[in-house]
């Protein structure tokens, strides 16, 4: 049976809710060094030996100012005000236990929230290493002695460094002293993936991604169609398992698990069967929260991940332009073809600033408030989703069909690694929530499958960045 309305779906997913480190001249590792040159300017004060120079404009796009006045307020949204207030009633309801303690954790001191951001400039990096283009905030380069420093590439961030950029450079040393005390075999800091946000990367860097996505939505589906006959794609495949599992991977204890294995999952399909040489880029949501619509990622230029709609038209701009949405809305599996909407809005993008996703790491100290916390109606888990809006954006169970959802997962697994990396030694075992359907909590022997995205593997497999789903996870974020 088809939706009828948001309402009965909120209620419908209420009622399963119920049934459930050094100085700047550090060269103690590859990765120490990289943080310490990108991030030299701003905590030891360096003085750059070169004029700075600022990368030139080499994209223009016209200005767009369509969006909603409110998280609920895009047409044929899923994602409504009323829908997310019954959540937060489910995900008001704690669970009996969790398997950690809820105290404070022991950590150095974090940067404060009202931190005012510093810019970050690279030692060894020349203009060409800085992503060009004028989509980017203006960012700068310094000549010095560290040109020496093998891959990954030393760059800079293309805007300066928020509160939340911060803790993850402040917090570094943490992984690698983890690192050093239980080290996994085949994955280090030198040679783990890099992932990176989307203005940090080159113009090409962001079409080679876009291209290998398009690749993913030109192969055939593995899903048969009489599971689900709107599955024309591989990538449809992955919007099939999402719809397939909405209800039991929301307000649960796998919510973070299953989406870090689900990004994984589909970064590895585009590098295994689409030859992307790069890593999942992620969507720094606070870089763009004042003009999202006019930002890299959403502007309609040919290095965006697609652009906005007008008028409530189809998105026609980007390398999307012409994207068919299959599935949906709602939790149909049948062949639906209609075009990509988004109603990209900035009053949903104030859900997801700095300071806000700073307070949700810093604040929260067992893994049961923290994912309770982002996933509220606030949070910044709806915030995103709510910013891109749109068919199939807004629609909980179908939005992978947009290509936005993997940028603003792979944030959300940023987010929910910061927080890991604040202790280590008892988050990188925490579990908590209940598992829908059933009356037990979540435990580290959970079955996560992603159907015929990905194997069945346990949760407790996916903790860990470094060394997770037996060994095959070996990533961190920038």
């Amino acid at each position: 049976m088809q939706l009828s309305s948001t309402l009965t779906w909120a209620l419908l997913l209420v009622s399963a809710e119920a049934k459930q480190r050094s100085s700047c001249s550090s060269t103690k590792t590859v990765w120490a060094t990289i943080t310490e040159t990108e991030n030299c300017a701003s905590r030891c004060q360096h003085r750059p030996s070169a004029t700075a120079s600022i990368s030139g404009p080499l994209e223009s796009a016209p200005a767009q100012s369509s969006e909603p006045t409110s998280p609920g307020s895009s047409v044929g949204s899923i994602y409504t005000s009323e829908a997310w207030s019954s959540i937060a009633l489910s995900s008001d309801v704690k669970p009996e236990s969790t398997t950690e303690a809820d105290t404070t954790s022991s950590t150095t001191p974090l940067p404060s929230a009202s931190s005012s951001p510093s810019t970050t400039i690279a030692e060894g990096s020349t203009s060409s290493d800085i992503p060009a283009s004028s989509d980017d905030a203006p960012s700068t380069s310094a000549s010095s002695t560290a040109e020496s420093l093998p891959e990954p590439t030393v760059r800079p961030r293309a805007y300066p460094a928020d509160v939340v950029d911060q803790l993850r450079d402040s917090s570094i040393e943490k992984l690698e002293a983890h690192l050093e005390r239980n080290p996994v075999p085949g994955c280090t800091l030198e040679t783990a993936a890099i992932r990176r946000e989307w203005s940090d990367l080159t113009i090409s860097e962001r079409q080679d991604y876009t291209s290998a996505v398009q690749c993913l939505m030109n192969k055939p589906a593995k899903t048969p169609a009489n599971v689900a006959s709107g599955a024309k794609s591989r990538y449809d495949d992955f919007v099939v398992t999402h719809i397939q599992q909405t209800g039991s991977i929301h307000n649960t204890a796998n919510f973070l698990t299953w989406h870090r294995y689900f990004t994984w999952a589909y970064e590895t399909a585009l590098r295994d069967e689409c030859g992307y040489k790069g890593f999942q880029p992620y969507w720094n949501w606070d870089r763009y929260a004042d003009d999202p619509v006019n930002s890299p990622l959403f502007n309609g230029n040919a290095s965006s991940i697609g652009g906005n709609s007008v008028n409530g038209d189809c998105a026609e701009t980007g390398p999307f332009e012409k994207l068919t949405v299959n599935l949906g809305p709602g939790y149909s599996l049948n062949y639906n073809p209609r075009c990509l909407t988004r109603h990209v809005s900035r009053s949903s993008a104030q859900q997801c600033t700095a300071d806000k996703t700073f307070n949700l790491i810093s604040q929260t100290s067992t893994i049961a408030s923290f994912q309770e916390t982002m996933q509220t109606p606030g949070g910044v888990h709806a915030g995103g989703h709510f910013t891109i809006g749109g068919d199939p954006g807004s629609d909980f169970y179908v939005s992978p069909g947009d290509p936005a959802f993997f940028l603003h997962h792979a944030m959300v697994d940023r987010v929910y690694w910061l927080w890991q990396l604040q202790d280590l030694d008892t988050r990188l075992s925490a579990v908590a929530g209940r598992v829908i359907g059933s009356r037990s909590q979540g435990s580290l022997d959970d079955d996560v499958n992603l159907g015929y995205s990905g194997p069945g593997v346990t949760l407790g497999s996916l903790l860990d960045t470094m060394g997770g789903k037996d060994g095959a996870f070996c990533y961190f974020y920038m």
